[in-house]
């Protein structure tokens, strides 16, 4: 009986999804069928043409936006921001963010700009960070017709290693949605930004 039962335990094992638990509390959604890209030089994730697109809903605000299916995105549970990062090779999933909500009202130093022009706080967003500056920021509206800004910021050395952009929530002065090129090619990061709909 005791071989019997320890077999059965074996093969429900066996047969189960894996799920891979990160420190810090993060759990990430499960492996992925589409082997993991190989970075290219600019150390970006490469996204092939031929990349199925998925749709991601926010946890706790309600927006969505498509990405490409080959991406392992995750979130932070009982995270206020709802962020949503990328998991990517043995970078620091907490480093990766992608998307962010922010709310203005709730942070003292932002309240300031919640009943400003957006633009005003996406100048100075750069102070809270370890970034130097700010070198441009571009007015623009997204394909879903939200009113939203592009913004380099300068690190340490000087230089801009990403853009940002930054989205207004409508009818929502007190939010703003935040997000990262970082380990994405341009064009792809665009098609994503021009997918975010609230």
């Amino acid at each position: 009986v005791l071989v019997s039962a320890t077999y059965l335990s074996y093969r429900h094992t066996k047969s189960r999804t894996p799920q891979i638990v990160l420190p810090g509390g993060i759990s990430y959604l499960g492996p992925s069928t589409t082997p993991a890209p190989k970075a290219t030089a600019t150390g970006k994730i490469p996204v092939p043409d031929s990349a199925t697109w998925a749709t991601w809903k926010g946890q706790r605000y309600s927006y969505s936006f498509s990405y490409p299916s080959s991406l392992s995105l995750g979130f932070f549970p009982n995270d206020p921001f709802d962020a949503v990062t990328i998991f990517w090779n043995n970078t620091n999933p907490q480093e990766n963010l992608l998307v962010r909500v922010e709310n203005l009202s709730a942070d003292p130093n932002n309240k300031q700009y919640v009943n400003k022009s957006k633009r005003i706080y996406v100048e100075n967003w750069w102070k809270q960070y370890a970034f130097t500056g700010v070198v441009s920021v571009e007015e623009f509206t997204t394909k879903e017709g939200l009113k939203a800004y592009r913004a380099g910021f300068k690190d340490q050395t000087g230089n801009v290693p990403y853009e940002q952009v930054f989205l207004e929530v409508p009818n929502k002065p007190e939010l703003v949605i935040w997000m990262s090129q970082k380990l994405l090619e341009k064009s792809t990061f665009d098609r994503i930004v021009d997918s975010l709909s609230i």
